[in-house]
C-alpha cells in the first residue's frame, strides 16, 4: 500500500517526516513532496500550507504525479462539540464546507454545485483507525478559509450541529480525492476550542496537538 499524507503545516508534519527513511523530494508547485518508507510502508508526505486552495492543489499534485492507494490529511482543528478538550483526536467519517452559500437555495450552507454536501472518508480506513487508536472520537468535521472564533462559532453550530471539529482544509482534500475516486481520510487533534480564546490556545497547544494527530497515523500505519 502506498499511503499520501498531507498535512497543512509543519509542526504538524514534523513527527511524521522523523518517521519517513530513506528520503527523497521534489519541489512542485512551491510545495515539497517527500517520498521514502514508513514502518516499511511506502509514504509520500506534503506539507499543503493552510487553507483550501492549498490543501486542494496539493492533493491534486499527490494524486496525479505519485498515485497513492488512499490519503490522509492530518493535523490541528477546534472544537465544536460538547465534551471535546484539548489534545482529543478526532477521525472525520464525513467531512462539509461550513463557509459555501449556494444562496439561490433555502438549506444550501456546504452545498458547491454538482458535488455532494458531505464527503465521506472511506469506511473500512475508519474503522482501521478506530481500531488503532480506540481513544480517538469519530464524527463530522468542517472545513473553510477562516481562522475560527468568537462569534463565528455560533453560526457554524447553527448550520451543522452535529459538527464535532472545525478546520480549513479537510474537506478541500476529501473533493479532490472523491473526485479521484480515491480512498481518503481525514485526522484532527483538537488544539482549541474556536472561542474567544482560541488564537492564544492554539499557538500554545498547536504542537501538541500536531503529534496527537500524527500519531492516530503512525500507530495506523504501525499495524499494517
Amino acid at each position: 500500500m502506498k499511503i499520501g499524507i498531507i498535512t497543512p503545516m509543519e509542526e504538524e508534519k514534523r513527527d511524521l517526516l522523523a518517521a519517513l527513511d530513506s528520503i527523497s523530494s521534489d519541489q512542485i508547485g512551491g510545495q515539497d513532496f517527500s517520498q521514502g518508507t514508513m514502518f516499511g510502508k511506502d509514504v509520500i508526505l506534503t506539507e499543503s500550507g493552510i487553507g483550501k486552495a492549498q490543501a486542494a492543489m496539493a492533493t491534486g499534485v499527490l494524486l496525479d504525479r505519485y498515485q497513492p492507494d488512499i490519503v490522509v490529511n492530518t493535523g490541528s482543528a477546534g472544537g465544536l462539540a460538547s465534551g471535546l478538550h484539548i489534545g482529543d483526536q478526532v477521525i472525520a467519517q464525513r467531512l462539509a464546507y461550513h463557509d459555501v452559500y449556494n444562496t439561490k437555495f433555502a438549506g444550501s450552507v456546504g452545498f458547491v454545485p454538482g458535488k455532494p454536501l458531505y464527503y465521506e472518508s472511506d469506511a473500512k480506513l475508519v474503522a482501521d483507525f478506530q481500531e488503532a487508536n480506540p481513544e480517538a472520537k469519530t464524527g463530522l468535521v468542517v472545513s473553510g478559509d477562516s481562522f475560527v472564533m468568537g462569534n463565528m462559532k455560533t453560526q457554524i453550530v447553527t448550520n451543522f450541529p452535529d459538527a464535532m471539529a472545525v478546520e480549513m482544509e479537510g474537506a478541500s482534500v476529501a473533493q479532490i480525492a472523491y473526485d479521484f475516486g480515491v480512498p481518503f481520510i481525514v485526522l484532527r487533534a483538537i488544539s482549541d476550542s474556536a472561542d474567544d480564546g482560541a488564537q492564544e490556545s492554539f499557538d500554545q497547544f498547536l504542537l501538541e496537538a500536531g503529534r496527537k494527530s500524527a500519531k492516530l497515523l503512525l500507530n495506523f500505519i504501525q499495524g499494517l
